[in-house]
């Protein structure tokens, strides 16, 4: 056989030519060689475990499937892409967990199923956004339950200011029985507010409209005895240890010639623990001004932030129109 397969190569790589006796020779022994290097190479894998490759992981072993999501109308969902101040539902099924035989006299054997789980949910940042929730399967299956696997249903509140990004459902199941682990994880895309990270205490997004439907604008010019609505974004104050948030505002309106027409001390004061903090504060309102008239006006908003000993003022500026 290794003859046969030289002569064809040696033929096909000399168009042909007829091999003289001395290049079979030469060919052969340096074939020979190489077979035997092989073997010896074979034998000394098999010898070692063939390089010690890990072993696959049994096809039986204890791990968490089928996710699925529920959307607002509960339709199932593959992928979630949500809003913030909605609720995620999901739902997710274990496989490969023991089954321990049990047997009594006189009664039908059964199989002792015994599961632990935990699941959370994380924010793009990795912070908890709410407490991890865990719960346990603990039954007894009949003679037709071959083919049961336990389907658990999880969900979580995101809370309005929620900011954008991609959160992950982590899900560790315990097998009690079988004493094996095993870990899940799938992602959630959320749209929340648009806001800037802020390092240290600032407004953001200042924005007019004569209506609170908007639409919003930077700076807007107003007809007298209309509406001024105004809406923007605290941003970069901290949080205590015991996630406290602790802001205070003033507003005041100014007129052309920096005179304050309206003023209001504490108008607005968020003080509050919650178990995810928020990382902005918007705010939305109405500006009541007593006949104003015609020119620019300034809108100072002055922010005070308790926790972190930290203030700001910040003007924005709108126009009455004659």
């Amino acid at each position: 056989m290794i003859s046969k397969c030289w002569s064809k190569s040696r033929f096909s790589c000399r168009g042909f030519e007829a091999p003289t006796a001395r290049s079979r020779g030469g060919a052969f022994g340096r074939r020979f060689q190489a077979f035997a290097l092989a073997w010896a190479l074979l034998f000394a894998g098999g010898a070692a475990g063939f390089g010690q490759a890990p072993p696959a992981p049994p096809a039986d072993s204890l791990r968490v499937t089928d996710f699925q999501f529920e959307d607002a109308r509960g339709d199932v969902r593959y992928s979630l892409i949500t809003a913030a101040g909605t609720d995620i539902v999901l739902t997710f099924r274990v496989d490969g967990f023991e089954r321990k035989r049990v047997e009594a006299p006189g009664e039908v054997p059964e199989e002792h199923v015994h599961l632990q789980y935990e699941a959370e949910l994380r924010d793009p940042e990795g912070v908890l956004v709410a407490p991890a929730q865990s719960g346990e399967v603990d039954t007894r299956l009949g003679p037709r339950d071959k083919e049961w696997r336990p389907r658990i249903r999880w969900s979580a509140a995101l809370p309005s200011y929620a900011p954008t990004g991609e959160y992950k459902v982590g899900i560790r199941v315990q097998d009690v029985l079988g004493a094996e682990d095993a870990t899940g994880s799938v992602p959630v895309r959320v749209r929340g507010e648009a806001i800037q990270p802020a390092a240290t205490l600032g407004v953001q997004q200042i924005e007019y409209a004569n209506s609170a439907n908007g639409p919003w604008f930077p700076r807007r010019f107003f007809v007298p005895g209309r509406p001024v609505h105004v809406r923007y974004k605290v941003a970069g104050f901290q949080v205590s240890p015991e996630k406290e948030v602790w802001v205070e505002q003033d507003w005041a309106v100014l007129d052309a010639e920096g005179n304050v027409i309206v003023s209001r001390e504490n108008v607005v004061v968020d003080q509050e623990k919650n178990f995810y903090p928020p990382r902005f504060l918007a705010k939305v309102f109405e500006l009541r001004l007593d006949d104003p008239q015609p020119g620019p006006y300034t809108f100072r908003i002055v922010v005070r932030d308790r926790i972190g000993g930290q203030s700001i003022s910040t003007d924005s500026e709108f126009v009455v129109r004659p």
